[in-house]
């Protein structure tokens, strides 16, 4: 029978990531698992923003050590990863953004990642489409960015993989297998494999997985989407990625076209042990109704994107997020099995989380204490709950709902 020190199961980009850390710390033999193919699931449909700093402080460190580690993985590998270091601009047209944005600058200070005040005049000259006529302050971080997330995806497991981790695609995960109280390896549709350390990176199945050794993590799928208008050179070029608080929306460029991202009042959440192995065969959405959620936001986006009355929209992305009620990622032991780790709940920022979560999850698989606090994303914050359940989903969709609002 096979044996591993180690075995991730998921590989999207948190599963890579995880991967990619664990051999870097010489953890001895890492096994990665997906049942279809890398990152085709959530991490392929993110936006990809690249944003350092929030109104939840508890993911600035973390995100931090993602920004960083673009350029390690660009250097280790000797190629473009797909990031594009255009900067972000905080945009606050209310006391309540400008409090959020002042709270957001004493963050970036405390972890010594750049930040300015900016008029809103040069705003403007950055990014052609925005209107600036109510801003009243705006913060800009010059080494934010957005990145293509297939591209670290693939980045992190080629890495991975170089220095040794062995990755197996096309590889369903039927089982955790456990005896006296911690795991000792995996059933699998090839056959068992043996570890005493396993981590549960399942993304949007991530629950069902924990479900199997009693324990529900607090997490559930919700839709997370976004819209794509055609090319136009009045876009602009490669200008900041634009957060619109006020507006619960972001923008950033796509190859001389914006793509935009909304706070939608009510989101989409779903059951998932009924979802499919595979979402290439699924759709979050029924019909055109994105539309409607689109002409929703209309008003208050274009209050800075005016043009939004007039633009037309090429693509229309939909895919699943994991949301956990406070918006706040699952970060460490799964209560009652010794061996068994979570990385999961990733909220919709797992691509700009990907590096601090594979180093937090490292360190905890060797038995080290993590760099960064990650006393906050216990999975056991919530207490007993069936995340399955409609009332629990809601509180979910209720965090995605809240998350433009709070600039994450």
């Amino acid at each position: 029978m096979a044996q591993f020190d180690h075995i991730i199961v998921g590989g999207g980009v948190l599963g890579a990531s995880i991967a990619y850390h664990l051999v870097r710390e010489n953890a001895g033999s890492i096994l990665l698992l997906e049942r279809n193919t890398l990152a085709s699931a959530a991490s392929s449909k993110a936006a990809g923003l690249m944003l350092q700093v929030s109104t939840n402080t508890t993911k600035t460190a973390l995100i931090r050590q993602t920004r960083d580690m673009v350029d390690i993985l660009s250097d280790e590998l000797g190629e473009d990863v797909g990031f594009h270091k255009v900067g972000s601009l905080r945009l606050a047209a209310s006391d309540k953004r400008i409090s959020e944005l002042d709270g957001m600058a004493v963050d970036a200070a405390n972890n010594d990642i750049p930040f300015e005040w900016m008029t809103p005049r040069d705003a403007g000259d950055l990014v052609p489409w925005l209107d600036v006529s109510s801003l009243r302050k705006v913060g800009f971080l010059p080494t934010d960015g957005y990145v293509d997330p297939y591209l670290l995806s693939m980045a992190y497991a080629r890495a991975a993989a170089a220095r040794g981790v062995e990755i197996r695609q096309q590889t369903a995960v039927t089982d955790i297998r456990a005896a006296n109280g911690r795991v000792i390896g995996v059933d699998t549709a090839n056959g068992p494999i043996d570890s005493e350390s396993v981590i549960d990176a399942a993304g949007a199945w991530a629950a069902v997985l924990s479900a199997q050794m009693g324990y529900l993590l607090p997490m559930a799928p919700v839709r997370s989407h976004y819209w794509i208008t055609k090319s136009d050179p009045a876009y602009g070029g490669d200008h900041p990625v634009t957060i619109m608080p006020d507006a619960g929306a972001y923008a950033r460029p796509d190859v001389g076209a914006v793509l935009l991202g909304i706070q939608e009042r009510h989101s989409a959440t779903f059951d998932a042990r009924e979802l499919p192995g595979d979402l290439a065969t699924f759709s979050p959405t029924v019909g055109e109704e994105h539309w409607d959620r689109l002409a929703e936001a209309a008003e208050g986006v274009g209050q800075f994107f005016p043009g939004i009355a007039d633009a037309q929209f090429a693509n229309y992305i939909a895919g699943l997020s994991a949301y956990t009620p406070d918006g706040k990622i699952i970060l460490g032991p799964v209560p009652g099995l010794s061996g068994f780790l979570a990385a999961a709940g990733c909220c919709g920022s797992g691509i700009s989380l990907s590096a601090g979560i594979g180093s937090a999850i490292a360190d905890l698989a060797l038995h080290r204490t993590p760099g960064v606090d990650i006393s906050a994303f216990g999975a056991n914050r919530f207490g007993s709950v069936d995340p399955f359940s409609t009332e629990f989903r809601e509180c979910c969709a209720t965090a995605r709902a809240n998350k433009s609002r709070n600039l994450v």
